[in-house]
This record gives structure tokens, C-alpha cells and sequence, in this order.
């Protein structure tokens, strides 16, 4: 098994596009700490911050399939750069927001983002396998997806701390500069980031992409694996909620719940790398993405009863594991059932439905906790993610056993 250092130190290309993930999704999640204080201070709606959380993924779902089909038809690393660059002056935009208390204008900022980070995040994963060998694509899928748990456990951890020290704007800013530290990182990649077509092959429309997902047993399971875990992933937007309500917490508190969950996701694709090895099994996928998926409803059903915020934050760690395994397996599985021609329209679509889960999940939880409050939305999202872990489980189980 080759370490996850060694493939850093040797393969160069990959070892860029590592880097720019890591600075530019640090960025993120400085300004979403930012970003949800904002709006939770403007609004006084204890849902607010979930409101937020679906504002940065619910345009995902939207741009992702013209950012797959754009991918599998132009330079996926022109198409990199050009996504970090355009996000730039939106960061800054948040600026303005918070300098005029202006909460239409922040979430404007925040979609916009996010529809920007649709046509960076599963292009990257579709160009993954192109610049690794394939034994060394586990562990570099399982970097890639730790890369998002290890950024957002810094990211938010230091964004709440620099909100709360320095100012909102001064996240806004470091986001900004992290889109083109990230664009100089991409440009330097030497390997080409797609196969060379053959002569006279067509790209194909989004279509495509969607027949063949319906086609193959394993790609249609594994595109709606993400969905399970999606479902309950509205309770995260609830954590400063918790923060604020339960624990009196500020920007701080809210940061470190935020970093607990990132921490998790870091934990999760190196735990499920180990335990699955270096070319997991189908049979391995389907086992380890379903007890993930249970186990993410499980600790979320727990964090109402939570009765010290270090219990808190030990029980977003322990489901987040859970939640960053699912992710990084399913995704290898994809990279490697997937031809190339495809790669990139298969793995935004895979990366819309989840955002579209998560969304929906995220204004469900504001809903409820407006009407009721932040326990009882948790324990729904958690009961709705551990019914459709078992129904997916059930599904898969027949295609393992027909194997």
C-alpha cells in the first residue's frame, strides 16, 4: 500500500491539485462562519443559519450538470482556474453585505459562490484519475475527500476565531485571496486533466451521462448513496442554532461545532481507506457506505440529549466519520465504473443529487425548528436518513449477492 505521503512527494500534478483544494475550501468555510453570524444577528430567526447552509448548495444541484457537461467538453483545467477566478470579487461582495448589514445581498454573494464551487468540486474529482496512476486512486480519493473534513475543521475552526477578533470582513477578504492562490496551483499542472478523444467522437449532452447511470446496476446505486447521509445533513446547518440556544455560545462556539464536523469528515475517508484497502471491493463499498450512513443517523439522533457542548462536539465528530466515509467511497466507486468521456457529467450529477438531498434537508430543518424547535428537527432528520440507509442497503444487497 502506498502511503498518502509518498504519493504527495512524488506525483507533482496531483500534489497541485491537493494544494488548491485545500486553500481554496479553507476559504469557504471562513466565510460561511462569517456568514451565518451575519445573518443570524440581522434575521433573530433561529432557522437562519440553516437558511444559509441550503443557499450554499442548493445552486449546486442547479449548475451541476451544465458544469459536467462543460467539463466533458472543454479543458478541465482552463475550466478550474476560470471557476477559482470568477469567485474572487463575489467573496468581496460579502464584504458590502456585512458593511451595510445587508442580508439579501450576503445570500446573493453566498448562491453565486456556491454555483461557482459547482464547477470546481466534482470536476476535480472527475480529473482525479488523470493525474494518478489507478492503483494509487483510492488513496488519492480518499486525500481528496479528506481534504473537504481537514479544511472545514481548520477553516471554520479559525474563520469563527478571525470573525470574532478581527471582523467579518477580514474572512471575506482571505476567502478571496484563496481562489487565486488556488487558480496559480492549477494553472502549473502539467498532465492533461481528461483523455484525448478519438477521432470523431462527439461529446455527448447530459443525457448521455443519465442513460448510462439508469443502464448500470452499480453506478445507479452508487449515485443515490450519497442521498442517505444528504438527508440528514440539515442538522449541520442548525449547529450555531445549538450554539446560540443551548450553550450560549458566539462565533467561537459555532466554529468549533463547525470543526467538529470537519474533523469527522477528515477522519472518515482515512478510516474507510484503511479498513476497505487500497482497491476496495464492490461488496466492501456497499457494506462500509451503509453502516456510515446509519451510524451519521444514529449520532445526530444523540446531539439533542448531548447534555455538555464537549459531548457536542464529540458527537458531530463520531457522525461526520460516518458521513465523510460514505462520500469518499461512493465516489471512488464512481471514478472507477465510469469511463472517462463520462466522468465529468456522472460525477456532477452524483454531486447535484446530494446537494439537492442536502438543501432540501437544510430548509426542512429551518422549518421545523421554527415551528417546534432545533431537537425535534434533528431527531426527523435523523430518523429520515436511517430509513432510507436501511432501503438502500436492502437494494444494494441484491447486486452484491448476484455477484
Amino acid at each position: 500500500m502506498r502511503s498518502s505521503r509518498e504519493l504527495l512527494a512524488r506525483n507533482r500534478d496531483f500534489r497541485r491539485l491537493f494544494l488548491a483544494s485545500v486553500i481554496s475550501l479553507a476559504g469557504d468555510w471562513f466565510s460561511f462562519v462569517a456568514v451565518a453570524e451575519l445573518v443570524t444577528e440581522l434575521t433573530g430567526r433561529s432557522g437562519a443559519p440553516a437558511y444559509v447552509y441550503a443557499a450554499t448548495v442548493l445552486p449546486v444541484f442547479i449548475a451541476s450538470p451544465i458544469a459536467g457537461a462543460i467539463a466533458d467538453r472543454t479543458d478541465r483545467k482552463r475550466m478550474l482556474v476560470v471557476a477559482d477566478l470568477a469567485r474572487v470579487p463575489l467573496a468581496l461582495l460579502l464584504c458590502v453585505a456585512a458593511a451595510i448589514g445587508n442580508v439579501p445581498l450576503a445570500v446573493t454573494a453566498v448562491i453565486l459562490l456556491a454555483m461557482g464551487a459547482s464547477f470546481w468540486d466534482p470536476v476535480a474529482s472527475a480529473a482525479t484519475p488523470n493525474v494518478v496512476d489507478p492503483e494509487d486512486l483510492a488513496t488519492a480519493q480518499a486525500l481528496m475527500s479528506a481534504v473537504w473534513g481537514s479544511m472545514l475543521f481548520v477553516g471554520a475552526g479559525l474563520g469563527g476565531l478571525v470573525a470574532e477578533l478581527v471582523g467579518r470582513q477580514a474572512a471575506f477578504v482571505i476567502d478571496g485571496c484563496s481562489f487565486l492562490i488556488s487558480a496559480w496551483l492549477v494553472s502549473g499542472i502539467r498532465r492533461p486533466l481528461q483523455e484525448a478523444r478519438s477521432p470523431g467522437q462527439k461529446p455527448g449532452a447530459v443525457r448521455e451521462a443519465i442513460r448510462f447511470i439508469r443502464g448500470d446496476r452499480v453506478v445507479k446505486r452508487l449515485v443515490l448513496a450519497k442521498t442517505g447521509v444528504s438527508c440528514a445533513n440539515g442538522t449541520v446547518g442548525l449547529l450555531p442554532t445549538f450554539a446560540h440556544t443551548k450553550f450560549a455560545g458566539a462565533g467561537m462556539a459555532t466554529g468549533m461545532l463547525l470543526a467538529a464536523r470537519g474533523l469527522g469528515a477528515l477522519l472518515g475517508p482515512l478510516l474507510s481507506r484503511w479498513i476497505a484497502g487500497p482497491t476496495p471491493s464492490l461488496r466492501m463499498i456497499v457494506l462500509l457506505c451503509s453502516a456510515s450512513t446509519l451510524s451519521y443517523a444514529a449520532f445526530y439522533g444523540l446531539l439533542p440529549v448531548a447534555p455538555l457542548f464537549g459531548l457536542v462536539l464529540v458527537v458531530v465528530v463520531l457522525a461526520h466519520i460516518g458521513g465523510g466515509a460514505q462520500w469518499s467511497l461512493s465516489t471512488y466507486g464512481l471514478q472507477v465504473a465510469t469511463p472517462d468521456h463520462l466522468r465529468g457529467r456522472v460525477l456532477s450529477l452524483d454531486y447535484g443529487l446530494a446537494t439537492l438531498a442536502i438543501g432540501i434537508s437544510a430548509i426542512a430543518a429551518g422549518l421545523i425548528a421554527d415551528a417546534t424547535d432545533v431537537s425535534t428537527a434533528a431527531w426527523v432528520l435523523a430518523a429520515v436518513a436511517a430509513v432510507y440507509g436501511v432501503g438502500w442497503l436492502a437494494w444494494s444487497v441484491t447486486l452484491v449477492k448476484s455477484r
